[in-house]
């Protein structure tokens, strides 16, 4: 069976709509550009799941639009930001014409996974790990059911080295590794909180250090950002990270709160293991908070 992974890559950093009430995104561009400059670690992670009896292939697609020949495949697999959820679509309705089966998975799929069932045939609710495999199966049987949703949450424990080598490395400014899922705040503006994981979990240190050495052997100077909701929250397994990295010559950036300046052993950790910038994020519905 071959199977085509597409990611719907990039972000709009405006909307005609909001526009023309005068509402835009300043300051939104860059980062916009960074998130679309990345690959889609998800599907990544699918492919090093999937039997090697299958053939895999990754593409991405940024405007429909330009999009004229279709990705050839026996079963199309997406994944999509809310924001491209409409591109999307468009996509799974022009395979399903074609006869092709289609599956999505992700944030806005789990959000809304009866809006999803309308243009794919299968919806992937929650973690994907869990589910691949019997979407794999079912897909084999002529069986494909329209809802997966895993019965067990995924050990982190036992993720694979995605499949880096599907990728074209030239083509990427950073590549992404995952050190942790979830995060152990319930701040109800981030998407963190919808938890596609039941609790937050950690990445065994080792397993993080095997997936920098396979980007490595693919991209000697490597720069990497940490696939995190919140990097340093946990801060026993953040020093045991920074000191495993220290010694692996690459340089990353990542996202986390403002806790990390309060904690100098921390902040010597992350300098020594290679770290070039941290995005922290400010937000409060009140002023009093932001102050």
């Amino acid at each position: 069976m071959e199977i085509a992974l597409i990611a719907m890559s990039g972000l709009r950093a405006a909307d005609p709509v909001l526009t023309e009430i005068g509402m835009s995104l300043p300051g939104a561009a860059g980062r916009i550009q960074a998130i679309a400059s990345l690959p889609s670690l998800s599907l990544l992670t699918l492919a090093a799941l999937t039997p090697e009896r299958h053939e895999v292939t990754y593409h991405e697609v940024r405007d429909i639009a330009e999009l004229d020949a279709l990705p050839s495949c026996d079963v199309a697999a997406l994944s999509t930001y809310t924001a491209q959820a409409k591109d999307a679509y468009q996509l799974a309705d022009r395979y399903r014409q074609a006869g092709t089966p289609t599956v999505i998975g992700g944030l806005h799929a789990t959000v809304l996974p009866q809006e999803a069932a309308q243009h794919f045939d299968a919806v992937v609710v929650g973690e994907g790990e869990p589910s691949w495999p019997l979407v794999l199966r079912d897909l084999e049987s002529g069986s494909l059911k329209q809802i997966y949703k895993a019965e067990k949450e995924f050990d982190l424990a036992e993720a694979p080295v995605p499949r880096f080598g599907l990728l074209e490395p030239e083509r990427y400014d950073r590549l992404t590794v995952q050190t942790q899922r979830g995060c152990p705040w319930r701040c109800d503006f981030c998407a963190a909180s919808i938890l596609l994981t039941p609790r937050y979990k950690v990445k065994p240190v080792e397993r993080v250090v095997t997936e920098i050495r396979a980007i490595k052997e693919i991209w000697p100077e490597a720069f990497i950002e940490f696939a995190d909701d919140n990097t340093f929250v946990n801060k026993r397994h953040s020093k045991r990270l920074m000191r495993a990295i220290a010694g692996e010559g690459v340089e990353w950036f990542t996202e986390t709160d403002i806790s990390v300046a309060e904690d100098p052993e921390l902040l010597q950790l992350m300098k020594d293991a290679g770290c070039t910038e941290i995005l922290i994020g400010f937000e409060s519905p009140r002023s009093e908070g932001l102050d």
